[in-house]
């Protein structure tokens, strides 16, 4: 028993003592724990002091300054009132004409003609200012030049070499940038051409047909005249012929000339001699597409069955459009006068068939009423 009692004894005194430690333990826990609180609480007093003054200093010396501007613009717009005599209900007498909003540059000569000389001696002359606007480069190019310095004796040349003042204006309009070009070299092309026997009435006509002439060198007008003349065996008079019936041709892509150079000779089948007889007769045939070209020939060669020969002689034929020319030969195969052969009768000439309008047609060739051809035109 008394083993017992002394067990429960030494428990006891053992729980008391852990007890009591543990409960000195959390009051040192409390203790530190109220000590490191006050002092993070202090310090954060600290902060927010500062930080509130110098914040308070800031905005004050913002306010400050903006005191100031709104004063120092107040003042501004004052004495601008006082140094105006203008008011917004008082009718103004400068010319304002000028100001417009911003826009991006475009290139519409009204804008300009009502302050520019330049301009408005070319309209006088009859350019059409409307399409040098479609023209690259060109409204820019006008617009920098002065009528009596950069112009004037261009036209004065012009006129001289034989375009007439009625039709100044529609060379100009076709190529303003001969205002690029030097006089003293204008007038040396104009001599390479009398130097090689073309006549001044000659002369004026390429040069009112082909307004560009003048913009080639001489080195180049006499490579072209000479690859015509070299490829088709032209005389000197026959190549005269050719620059005088298409001044364009002359001046025309070279690559082009070459490919339908290729095709008449390759592909058509056409010899030597007939292919100098359709250039001396329609020049144009070399500026024409090369496949509508090549189709009208087939048409006319293979469907129409017209030889060589034929072809030759009426050579309009080719420089026709392909519609026209299935158009009327289907309806005149309709109602039986399909008939090409020279020999027999009711012969109708390749020329008569892509010729005048199609009333002139119906009437003169087919002899037919133009409501018949135009209901047959439903028909394909």
């Amino acid at each position: 028993m008394r083993a017992f009692m002394s067990c429960i004894q030494t428990f006891l005194r053992t729980s008391v003592t852990k007890i009591g430690m543990q409960n000195r333990r959390v009051e040192i826990y409390r203790i530190f724990s109220y000590r490191q609180l006050q002092t993070i609480h202090d310090k954060l007093n600290v902060v927010s002091h500062n930080t509130s003054d110098s914040i308070s200093k800031e905005s004050s010396s913002q306010n400050e300054d903006e005191v100031f501007a709104v004063q120092v613009n107040s003042d501004i717009t004052k004495e601008r009132l006082q140094q105006s005599d203008y008011s917004v209900i008082e009718p103004c007498s400068e010319d304002i004409s000028t100001i417009a909003p911003y826009y991006k540059p475009s290139f519409n000569f009204a804008a300009y003609v009502n302050k520019s000389p330049t301009l408005q001696q070319l309209v006088k002359l009859g350019v059409d200012l409307h399409k040098l606007e479609g023209k690259k480069n060109v409204p820019e190019f006008i617009l920098r030049l002065e009528f009596d310095r950069d112009m004037k004796e261009h036209i004065r040349l012009l006129h001289d070499f034989g375009v007439p003042s009625d039709e100044l204006g529609a060379f100009l309009t076709k190529n303003p940038m001969i205002f690029k070009e030097d006089l003293d070299n204008l007038q040396v092309r104009v001599n390479y051409l009398q130097y090689k026997k073309f006549s001044n009435e000659v002369i004026a006509h390429i040069i009112k047909r082909n307004p560009f002439w003048l913009s080639h060198s001489t080195e180049e007008i006499d490579e072209r005249l000479g690859h015509f003349q070299v490829t088709f065996k032209l005389s000197g008079d026959q190549v005269r012929e050719v620059a005088k019936k298409s001044p364009k041709l002359i001046t025309y892509d070279m690559t082009h000339i070459k490919v339908n150079t290729f095709s008449v000779k390759e592909e058509m089948g056409f010899n030597e001699d007939e292919m100098r007889a359709l250039l001396l007769k329609v020049p144009k045939l070399w500026m024409k597409n090369n496949k509508n070209l090549v189709s009208v020939f087939d048409y006319a060669h293979n469907t129409m069955k017209l030889p060589h020969q034929q072809i030759v002689a009426f050579p309009h034929i080719l420089v026709s459009r392909i519609f026209r020319v299935k158009q009327r030969h289907l309806f005149l195969q309709l109602i039986g006068r399909a008939q090409y052969n020279p020999n027999m009768e009711g012969y109708i000439s390749p020329k008569d068939l892509v010729s005048g309008t199609d009333t002139e047609f119906c009437q003169i060739v087919a002899k037919s009423s133009v409501e018949s051809f135009n209901v047959f035109l439903k028909t394909i």
